[in-house]
C-alpha cells in the first residue's frame, strides 16, 4: 500500500523506519513545523523530520491540519492509508484524504488510557501490564474501532522510558498485522467498550511533585512513570531535589512523612503515608544525578532533612 506517515516525537521514529523498510511504500511524512529550542532559540526539526530526510521521503509541515491546500496536497499523493503515531487529532476531511482513512498506533490497551501520555500514566498508576493498539481513527480522541492489540508486561522497576523502548518491536509487529489485514480484507474492526475508558492527559511539570502523605509504592510508581519527564521532585531546605530511582519499603516503621533517616551504610529512607521510600539516585539543584550515598556525604546533619516546599 501507499502510506502517509504522521508523527513528530522520537517515539514515532522507529515505526517510520520500520514501515520504510517493509513491503509498503511511504510516499510522504507529515510532522510538526520546526520549532525554536535551546539557548539560542534556533529552529530545530522534529525527530521524525530528521529521520524522513535521511530516508529521502518528502516531508509536509503544515502549521495547521486545517490549513488551506493541505487536504489537496494529501489527495494528490494518491495514498491508500495514513499511519499516525504520536501526532494529533485529524479533522474529518483529512481522514478522508486517503482511500482507507487512517490508523493510529497507541501505547495502551484501549479503551484504557486515552490521551497524550498513556505509557507514563500506566506506570505511574502502578499497572502491571499494558500494550499497544492499532485502531481506525475517527474524529474523537482514541475512540475508533480496534484492529490489533499486543500486550506487554510492566516490570516492577520499569520506567516510562523503559516501557516505551520495550514497545518498539511489539508496535512494529502490530502495525504489520493491521496493514496486511486491511490490505487483504481479512481483519474485522472491533468497537471499543467506551464506558471502561480512562484518561491519560498530557503531562505537566507539576505532575512530578511528590506528595509524601501517599504510600511508598504509589510514590515509587510515579517516580518510575514520570522518568525522564517531567521527573519526580520535592524540595530540600528550599531547593529543588529530584528523585530518579527509588525502592519502596512498605513495612518500614517510625518515620514521619517527608522526614529522612540515614543508616550507617549511607542508605537513605524517607517517610511516607505508608512505609518508607529508599532513595537510590537523586539530583540536587544545580548538580548532576548521583547515587544517594554520594549526595548524603556532602550534607550537614542529613537526618534533619525534611521534604518541603519551595518557599521554606
Amino acid at each position: 500500500m501507499r502510506l502517509v506517515f504522521m508523527g513528530t516525537p522520537e517515539f514515532s521514529v522507529a515505526f517510520l523506519r520500520h514501515l520504510a523498510s517493509g513491503n509498503h511504500e511511504v510516499v510522504a511524512v507529515v510532522t510538526q513545523p520546526d520549532r525554536p529550542a535551546g539557548r539560542g532559540q534556533h529552529l530545530h526539526p522534529s525527530p521524525v523530520k530528521v529521520a524522513a530526510e535521511e530516508l529521502r521521503i518528502p516531508v509536509l509541515q503544515p502549521e495547521s491540519l486545517k490549513e488551506p491546500g493541505f487536504e489537496e496536497e494529501l489527495r494528490e499523493l494518491d495514498a491508500d492509508l495514513s499511519v499516525v503515531v504520536a501526532f494529533s487529532l485529524l479533522p474529518k476531511n483529512i481522514l478522508g484524504a486517503t482511500r482507507l482513512g487512517a490508523v493510529n498506533l497507541h501505547g495502551s490497551l484501549l479503551p484504557r488510557y486515552r490521551g497524550a501520555a498513556p505509557v507514563q500514566w500506566a506506570v505511574a498508576n502502578g499497572e502491571h501490564k499494558t500494550g499497544l493498539t492499532v485502531f481506525l481513527l475517527d474524529e474523537k480522541m482514541d475512540h475508533g474501532p480496534i484492529l490489533v492489540q499486543e500486550r506487554l508486561v510492566i516490570g516492577p522497576n520499569d520506567t516510562g522510558q523503559d516501557v516505551l523502548h520495550h514497545m518498539e518491536p511489539l508496535g512494529c509487529q502490530a502495525l504489520d498485522k493491521a496493514l496486511d489485514g486491511l490490505e487483504q480484507g481479512l481483519i474485522e474492526p472491533l468497537h471499543q467498550d467506551h464506558p471502561s475508558s480512562c484518561p491519560a492527559p498530557k503531562l505537566r511539570k507539576e505532575d512530578g511533585l511528590l506528595n509524601w502523605s501517599r504510600p511508598a509504592q504509589d510514590l515509587h510508581d510515579r517516580i518510575r512513570g514520570f522518568f525522564p519527564w517531567p521527573g519526580a521532585y520535592t524540595f530540600l531546605r528550599g531547593k529543588l531535589f529530584r528523585v530518579h530511582r527509588s525502592h519502596p519499603v512498605p513495612g518500614f516503621p517510625g518515620i514521619a512523612p517527608g522526614h529522612f533517616r540515614v543508616d550507617s551504610d549511607h542508605r537513605v529512607f524517607v517517610g511516607t503515608g505508608e512505609g518508607a521510600l529508599e532513595l537510590l539516585v537523586v539530583q540536587a539543584e544545580g548538580k548532576k544525578p548521583m547515587p544517594v550515598a554520594e549526595f548524603i556525604r556532602g550534607v550537614q546533619n542529613p537526618s534533619d532533612l525534611v521534604c518541603g516546599v519551595k518557599d521554606e
